[in-house]
Order: structure tokens, then sequence, then C-alpha cells
């Protein structure tokens, strides 16, 4: 695979041999962009009718747009209509997109990784190692991070610990989704999509003045419907894997003088649907004939009681942004985020009731941010204070009846109800000071004091006719406990101007993420878990080539990480969650595109990735992978807590390497541009398990995308996406908490038809 990247690379820089680099001049052009506040342009991945790639600005540095080529940071960058082409709907749709990142699921919860650092600990307080935000405010719950792409400006992938700016949690990476902000001149767009799976979904935006100049408005709805991606052998069963969504999005923006400006934002979104899960068995059970026929069909289950899922997930928040001088902005963005979900669990994903679990969750979150911006005659920095807090509740419940598995003697019914609150508070600087036009050094330093409180009752009782209702030993247990974690992380960085087109830049930062409790625990012991830490060395080059035609970004990278959060879902309602003791990753990523012909636009990105633990001596092992590992002198026997020496092993959801690569054509017919795209992705294996055992890992697999349609000067759009056109089969996540090993899917191939007309 690495002679294919390196092959369409130098295809690439043949095209363009006969022209010159790009021209110093180039960059007045982008300075007057960025001091005009322009809405950033369209990502230099998508097509446009110049002869050179679109310049991107980007607002990841928090201290206004700057242009990506001149960022020092590891960013991807995606508009609107590149997600559109690529009918991108939520973070899912980015990993073929990004270098190395790669994103998988438990039941609701997103499980978002970048250059292998993530984390499977997303329940009740625990939190995700990548952030996403929207508009600057932080999702604080997992499974609000798989929300739908509506009213999208870009968005925005900073690769890496973004500690300084961004605080915890975000030792992996960040994702900015940031919103098309409302016009002061009449806009609308309506766009419906039919397709295969009974697909119905339907996009309406309007926005434009109330008091022209002063107040502007917008308007965003989407819905989106589909029929099940997996069909249930189990007679009178429903499939899995459908969509019923919905959302809504409003933004008002209030200029009542001439250096205030005012942005409230609110949005709305609900689900009622029939998920898919780790519903796909990947070893024969002889006692579940039906289940056993699906093994290796990733397009069938056998389930007994279809996953189910109802969420809702709602916010507002008000950015204020006031210039006090030509040379000081201060910014402040209050939130409010209200999130819950309740899903039914087939956890053992076979045709008889023998483990059914119950999730339900709801946190409600305020923060507050506020940030001074200062641009001298040779520095650029921003300093601000950040506090959060959460409150979660959850009711999980575990229903173990006696069974073909299941002995009577071990059967069970099991409650949980942990109760939290999180606090954050921090306060950072960071600034770039600019020794010469071509030199600057940047320095940034942020301290974080979060303090995390569980109040935690967990019940269990036997499901034993001849001892029902009786509670074991050590239940109920009920328990209380608070601690504090906090921590400095601070970044040093350098980048030099080598060329007009051409950034070099290095950087050293530290990462945080904070620790927490663990809502499974059944002894005092087993209630909380350490901080993660991470120091990122970083390395890097963006350049852009004859006349702006092709653009090469490299970056190359270092981690050195300790007390890594690792949860093992030991079984039914047995979890185990504590810290790993050190990891090591490094790797390398190529991005590149290129416009030999105005109307030809390709990219080529490679990820190389080397993620291990470094001492790991006793990783938990799930019962069910006990078979799988017993044979290995690493394992360790026992009748409750067997574990697994996984030093050296890879890290969970990180690809040894990928590859993705795009061509776009356009051709001008009649009163319109014709065009037609694809897109090929490529992964290694990759594993999800710390024991690294083959049956919880995922083949190396590759996915092709199609797409045409016409673009008329009517401002009508038609288009055809397919997507995963040969059909591949392939799992996303794993996990061994069931009666076997077993995965949840990705999507199957898909054919749309999409209509829009813009006003």
């Amino acid at each position: 695979m690495l002679k294919i990247n390196g092959l369409l690379v130098a295809v690439i820089g043949g095209l363009f041999a006969t022209s010159e680099p790009a021209r110093a001049d180039d960059q007045s052009q982008i300075q007057a962009q960025a001091s005009a506040r322009q809405t950033p342009q369209r990502a230099a991945d998508s097509a446009s009718g110049g002869s050179a790639l679109d310049e991107i600005l980007v607002t990841a540095t928090k201290t206004g747009e700057t242009s990506l080529q001149k960022t020092p940071l590891a960013i991807s960058v995606f508009s609107a209509e590149r997600l559109n082409d690529s009918a991108a709907l939520n973070v899912k749709d980015l990993v073929a997109m990004t270098p190395n990142l790669n994103v998988a699921q438990t039941t609701a919860n997103a499980q978002i990784y970048i250059r292998g650092i993530g984390s499977n600990n997303v329940f009740n307080g625990s939190d995700p190692d990548v952030t996403v935000q929207v508009d600057g405010v932080y999702l604080a719950r997992a499974y609000s991070q798989f929300t739908d792409f509506i009213d999208v400006d870009r968005i925005e992938v900073l690769r890496g610990p973004q500690g300084t700016l961004y605080g915890r949690n975000a030792v992996g990476g960040t994702i900015n989704i940031i919103s098309r902000m409302p016009s002061d001149q009449f806009e609308s767009k309506f766009q419906v999509t039919g397709g295969t799976f009974d697909l119905v979904q339907a996009q309406a935006y309007v926005s434009g003045p109330i008091i022209p100049g002063t107040l502007q408005a917008s308007l965003t709805g989407n819905y989106l419907n589909h029929g099940d991606y997996v069909d249930n052998v189990v007679p009178g069963k429903p499939g899995v894997g459908n969509a019923d969504r919905g959302g809504l999005r409003g933004q008002l923006r209030f200029l009542p003088v001439d250096n205030v400006e005012m942005i409230t934002r609110a949005d709305w979104k609900k689900a009622d649907e029939r998920y898919d899960s780790f519903s796909h068995l990947l070893a024969p059970l002889g006692f579940a004939p039906l289940a056993k026929s699906t093994v290796g069909d990733y397009t069938k289950v056998a389930l007994d009681n279809p996953q189910a899922l109802h969420s809702k997930d709602w916010g507002v928040s008000e950015e204020v942004n006031i210039t006090l001088s030509s040379m000081l902005t201060l910014k402040s963005l209050s939130a409010y985020r209200n999130s819950q979900y309740w899903a039914s669990v087939d956890s053992d994903a076979v045709e008889f009731p023998i483990i059914l679990a119950t999730q339900q969750d709801e946190s409600r979150q305020i923060s507050q941010e506020f940030d001074l911006t200062a641009h001298l005659e040779h520095f650029d920095g921003v300093t601000g204070i950040y506090y959060s807090h959460e409150h979660e509740t959850s009711n999980l419940g575990l229903d173990l009846p006696p069974s073909v598995v299941i002995p009577a003697a071990r059967s069970a019914a099991a409650l949980i109800t942990p109760d939290s609150h999180a606090r954050s508070e921090a306060a950072f600087a960071q600034g770039t000071y600019h020794l010469t036009d071509a030199l600057g050094l940047t320095a940034g330093i942020r301290y974080t004091q979060d303090r995390k409180e569980l109040n935690q009752l967990y019940t269990r009782v036997s499901q034993n006719p001849a001892t029902l209702g009786v509670a074991p030993p050590g239940f109920p247990f009920a328990a209380n406990v608070s601690r504090t974690f906090d921590a400095t992380t601070p970044k040093f960085g350098i980048d030099y101007q080598l060329m007009p087109s051409v950034l070099l830049y290095a950087s050293a930062t530290r990462g945080f993420k904070s620790g927490g409790t663990n809502w499974a625990a059944t002894n005092t012991a087993a209630l909380e878990f350490g901080p993660e830490q991470i120091w990122s060395y970083e390395a890097g080059v963006k350049s852009d080539w004859f006349d702006r035609r092709m653009r090469v970004n490299v970056t190359a990278f270092k981690y050195d990480y300790k007390d890594l959060q690792v949860q093992s879902l030991i079984g039914a309602g047995v979890v185990a969650i504590g810290n790993a003791a050190t990891a090591n990753v490094k790797g390398i990523e190529i991005e590149t595109s290129g416009k030999p012909i105005p109307d030809l636009l390709l990219t080529a990105n490679l990820a190389l990735l080397d993620a291990r633990y470094g001492r790991f001596p006793a990783s938990s092992v799930p019962s069910v992978l006990v078979p799988y590992v017993s044979a290995s002198s690493r394992f360790t026997a026992s009748p409750t807590a067997p574990t697994y020496d996984a030093s050296g092993n890879r890290l969970n959801a990180a690809p040894r390497s990928s590859i993705s690569t795009s061509a776009q054509y356009d051709h001008e017919i009649g009163r319109g541009k014709a065009f037609i795209r694809g897109e090929y992705y490529w992964q290694d294996r990759v594993y999800y398990d710390p024991t690294n055992a083959p049956i919880a890992s995922q083949k190396p697999y590759s996915l092709v995308n199609l797409s045409f349609g016409y673009v008329s000067d009517s401002r009508w759009d038609f288009r055809v996406i397919a997507k995963n056109v040969a059909d591949r089969h392939y799992l996303i996540s794993i996990a061994a908490n069931g009666v076997a090993p077993a995965g949840l899917a990705g999507d199957p191939r898909t054919v749309a038809l999409q209509v829009s007309k813009s006003w």
C-alpha cells in the first residue's frame, strides 16, 4: 500500500513539473482576507473553478482567523460542501477523510481515537480522550458526540494533545464543529435525498436580515429516516441499524454597536431508533443455531430483543465579542446543555433471553469561558479562564435469568444508579512572538483543577427460584467518593517561514485527562481511577507548490503516554477500570492535494502509526476471551480475575497504516457544471482488546465511494451518491462482554439521489 501512495504522490508531482513555486504576493491576499473577517472559504479538498487550490482559514488557535498553511498545527479541515459531496452525516464519516482518525461505538456512545489515543471508558463518571466542541461549547457526554452535521460551515480536526487551549480531556485531539453564520442577505436552501433502505432525508436552511446591518437570523432543520441495515433472522422480530431522527438549529446575530457582536444559538435533536451494537457473533455457539447461522455475515443478526434507543439533546449558548481596541478583543461564551438517552441492549447477541441490559442517562452541563485576544506588532496571543459543571444521573439495569448459559445459582438481576458531579476550573495563556517576519516562538500554559464526586448504589439479587430476591454477600453496595485532580499543561513551539509557501514547525505539548469514578464498582478500592498524562513532540512542514496547484503537508510525532485509563468489560455488569502503566506512540502523516488542471482535484493521504503499550503486565481478560489467549505464556489464570501481559501490544483502534485518496473532475455542460467524484479508503488490521487476540480484531479492508451530478446556473443541484460500492463487510468495534466475542458492523452499500435548490 505504501508503494501505491508513493506512486500517487509522484504522479501528482509530475503533472505540475512545468510550474513554479507559489509566489510571495499570494500572502497579501491571505492577510487581506483575514483582516476582512471573511467567512472561511471552501476547503482545499473541494472543487473550485480556479487553477489554484483554495486558501483555507481556521480558528483553531483562538486568536481569530489564520491561514491553515500558516498555522503550525496538524489540522484537517472540511467545508460544508466537502461534507455534502461525501454525504458525511457525523463523526463516523470523517474517518475516511482524516489521517489517523478512528471511530468506534459502545451502545449509544462514540469512542473517538486520534493517533491511537482514545478510550472505551465513556459512561457515568468518565470522559472521552478526544473532545468534540460545537462553536466552542464542549460536549461532555460521548453519546452527544454523534450529533448530525447541520448548519455547518466547516469542521476542524486538531490531531494531537490540545491541553493548553482546549484543556482537560483533549489528550488525543479536538474536533471543532463550526456553524455557518447568519447572513445579512436572504439565503435559503432545500435539499431532499432518497435511496436504498427506504432512505428519506430532508434538510432546509434559511438565513437573512431582520434589521439589515444590525440583526440577522438563521434556522436549519434536518430529518433522516431509513430502514434496517441489518436483518434479524429471529421470526417476528425487527432488524437493527435503522434511522429515525431529526433536529433544529437557530441562530441570532446582533450588532448593537460597531464594536460589539452577540450571537445566540439554540439547538435541539431527537432520535427513536433500533441501533446496531455488539450483535454480530464472531464465534459459533452450539446452543444457538440461529445465531450460529449469522457468524461471518454482518448483514444478519439473531436477537430476541433488538436494541432500542431513545435520545434527546438540546442546548443554548451566548457568544459575545467586544473589540476593545485595534489590538484587544474580549470574548465571552456561556452555555447550557441537556443530554439524555434510554437504551435497551441485547448483550448476548443470540435468539434466547440470556443477558438483557438497559441504560438510562441524563447530563446537565453549564460552562463559561472568557478569552482576551491580543494582536500587537510582533505578538499574537490569547489568555482566558474557563469553568464548567456537569451533573450526571444514570440508571443501569441488568437481567440475567436462568438459561442454557447461566445456571440458576448464578442468575441475577442488578440495578446500578450512579449520581455524579464534575466541576472543572482552568486558567490559560498562549502566545506567539515573531522574532522576525519569518520566525515565531510560541509558549503557552494552562492550569486545570477538576473535582469529581460519585454517589453509588449497586443492588443485585438472585433470580434462582430457590433463593429468589436474596442479595449475595456485599450487596447492596453503597458508597460516596470525591477526588480532586489538577495539572499544569504547557506548550512550547517554534515555526519558521522558510519560503513564502513553505512553513516549518516543531512543538512540545503536555496533555492531561482527568481521573474519574467507576460506575460499576462493587468495592471501595475500585471506585476511582487516576488521570492520564501525555507529552507530545511534533514536527511538520506545510507547503504549497507550482502556483498553489499542489499542497503537501507532512507531520511526524512521538508521544510519551502514562497512566492510561483502560476499561475492560469482564462480563455482564462486571467492569474493571484502571490505569495501565505506559504507552509509546509515534507516526507520520502525509496530506497531499493538487489541481493539475483547473477542473481536476486530486488528494492522497497516508498515515503510519506505531502505538503500543509500554509496561502493562496485568490487563484484565474478559471471560469469553480466555479460550483464545489461555495458551499464551503471557496469560495468568484465575477463576475470578484472569490477566494478560499486554506489554508491547498495539493500542486499541490504532491501525498500523491507512490511506485515503479522492479525485473529482468538473466539466462545463450547457448552463451548468457536471462532476464525477471517486473516494478510496484502506485501513490496516486494528485491535479492540489489549490482548491483541486475533478474534478481537478487524482485518484490513477498503472502501470505495462514488458520486456524480450536475449543478445548474439556476442553483439546482442533482447528484447520485454511492457509498461502500463494493459492499464490504467490516466491523468498527468489538467487545467480549456477552456470551462470545461480538462486533458492531460498518454501514453496507447505499445509493442515494440528492436534489437541492438554493435561493
